[in-house]
């Protein structure tokens, strides 16, 4: 990585988060995948095939947490850029 490049959206949240309480809003196994990434639509069906939550970063600041039911389909949380629950 590039010393000047802070890294995509996913990855400077994670970063923000990492000694936040806030962390602790996040289902175990979360996987943070940058919208921006051409291949997120494959590592997001990755992760949800496995069972494991992924949350969307989008540039902007947005976030889309995408949560599997055990008994099928998916549950999803839309945040803002303030990082507070908008729906579920």
């Amino acid at each position: 990585m590039n010393p000047d490049d802070k890294g995509d959206a996913a990855f400077q949240r994670l970063l923000a988060l990492t000694d936040s309480p806030e962390f602790d809003t996040y289902p175990n196994r979360t996987h943070f995948i940058a919208a921006a990434n051409p291949r997120h639509d494959k590592m997001a069906t990755r992760a949800l095939r496995e069972g494991d939550p992924v949350l969307l970063v989008y540039d902007e600041g947005n976030e889309l947490l995408i949560c599997p039911e055990p008994s099928g389909g998916a549950r999803l949380e839309a945040r803002d850029p303030t990082k507070k629950p908008i729906a579920a």
